[in-house]
């Protein structure tokens, strides 16, 4: 499992990074680099983008230019404000990229907790391994947390925030099987809605405070 922050986000040994509107301390924020890695918000040629937004209306009017930017192999890592941060923003993990969505020939990949104020997630275009899974029946949502080899659950940001917040609930979701942790993350990830997700969240540190081993407590 990726450790450090440069691994969370791919970097590799001589990569050039492409920064736009990078804040002053980004290179600071990302901690140890590998070797030869660069930083630059003027290159023309590049491994990654990184783009900072801080609204809806940044990332409509600039997302077409940086589209634009995405070649085969690269990835954009996009940076957004926390609803912890004291930045404001209309942005969420779920809303205000709907300039985004309208590009089927993008693929989403990673969302990562970069620091207190960011959180961030990766684009790049489809390959052909990607159109190709399209066609095949989804897999839930839930298999993108487990790691069946180690029995490992990897929990949800919005989740693991507030249970990091509770002694109680935290020590018993730690004492639970492989199987009940996954059915509690399985509840929370297949919510089709927001509210209902942020619902499910802290009905699961209630069921948990109850000592219910799963959220049906079967």
């Amino acid at each position: 499992m990726p450790s450090s922050t440069a691994q969370k986000l791919k970097i590799k040994e001589g990569y050039t990074l492409l920064t736009v509107h990078a804040p002053s301390d980004f290179k600071t924020a990302l901690g140890e680099l590998p070797k030869d890695v660069k930083l630059s918000g003027k290159t023309k040629t590049y491994n990654q983008i990184h783009w900072f937004v801080k609204d809806k209306a940044q990332v409509e009017e600039e997302v077409e230019n940086i589209v634009a930017l995405l070649k085969e192999g690269v990835v954009c890592w996009i940076y957004y404000p926390k609803s912890s941060s004291k930045m404001q923003t209309d942005l969420t993990r779920d809303k205000g990229w709907e300039a985004l969505l309208r590009h089927e020939e993008l693929q989403w990949i990673s969302l990562v907790s970069f620091n207190e104020t960011w959180s961030v997630f990766g684009m790049r275009t489809k390959t052909e391994a990607d159109k190709k899974k399209e066609t095949k029946p989804k897999e839930r949502a839930v298999f993108n947390y487990l790691d069946a080899a180690t029995k490992t659950v990897y929990l949800p940001e919005d989740f693991s925030k507030l249970l990091d917040k509770t002694e109680k609930e935290k020590t018993f979701f730690n004492t639970l099987s492989f199987s009940n942790k996954k059915e509690y993350v399985e509840w929370i990830v297949s919510a089709k809605r927001e509210e209902t997700r942020q619902t499910r969240v802290k009905e699961s540190l209630e069921r948990l405070g109850k000592g219910w081993k799963n959220p049906s407590n079967r």
